[in-house]
C-alpha cells in the first residue's frame, strides 16, 4: 500500500528534488573516521602485545557502518511541490498559504539565515546546499512568517511556487505588481 501512495504522490508532483548527500562527503567522512579510530586503536595501551587487528577490523567496520547511517540519515530530505502546496520532509505548507516567493543566492541565504534571521521562521536547510528559496506565509493564522527551503534548483522551485500561489481578486497573471 506504501508503494501505491508513493508512486501516486511521485506521479502528481509537478517538482521533486531528493537533497543527498554530495559524493564526496563520503570520501572525506570515511578518510577522516577510519586512520582516527585505527590509530587510537593500535597505539592504544597493550594492543601491540595482544594482537588487537581483529578488534582493528571489528571497529574500522562499526566506523563505516556508523558513517554510513549518519549521511543516509541527513540524506533522507525530499522536497515536492504538488497540487497541495509544498512539502518538505514532513512539512506542509498549503498551496492556499503560499505567498511572495524569491530565489535566495548564496549571500542572501546567508544574510537570511544569519543576520536578518528569525526566530520564528522554518528553516529547512543543507549544509552543502547553498542556494534556495525564501516562502512567505500568507496564511494570516499561522504565526510563521516565512520559510526557507535550501534546494539545487531555487528559480526553478519559486517559479513553480509562484503559479501555485494565490492571486488577489482582480490580480491576472499579466499585470505587474
Amino acid at each position: 500500500m506504501t508503494n501505491m501512495a508513493t508512486s501516486a504522490e511521485s506521479a502528481d508532483s509537478l517538482f521533486r528534488e531528493r537533497r543527498r548527500v554530495p559524493w564526496w562527503w563520503w570520501a572525506v567522512s570515511l578518510v577522516i573516521a577510519l586512520p582516527s579510530v585505527e590509530i587510537v586503536i593500535v597505539f592504544a595501551p597493550d594492543m601491540a602485545s595482544h594482537g588487537g587487528w581483529l578488534l582493528a577490523v571489528g571497529v574500522g567496520v562499526a566506523t563505516i557502518a556508523l558513517v554510513a547511517a549518519f549521511l543516509l540519515s541527513i540524506s533522507r530530505s525530499d522536497v515536492v511541490v504538488d497540487a497541495a502546496g509544498l512539502r518538505v520532509d514532513r512539512q506542509l505548507l498549503p498551496a492556499t498559504a503560499i505567498g511572495r516567493v524569491r530565489v535566495l543566492g548564496q549571500t542572501t541565504m546567508r544574510d537570511v539565515l544569519g543576520r536578518d534571521a528569525r526566530a520564528d521562521a522554518v528553516l529547512n536547510i543543507k549544509p552543502w546546499l547553498h542556494a534556495g528559496v525564501q516562502i512567505e506565509v500568507a496564511d494570516p493564522a499561522d504565526p510563521t512568517p516565512y520559510w526557507v527551503v535550501a534546494t539545487r534548483r531555487p528559480v526553478e522551485l519559486a517559479n513553480l511556487l509562484s503559479t501555485l500561489a494565490p492571486r488577489p481578486a482582480g490580480d491576472e497573471p499579466g499585470e505587474s505588481n
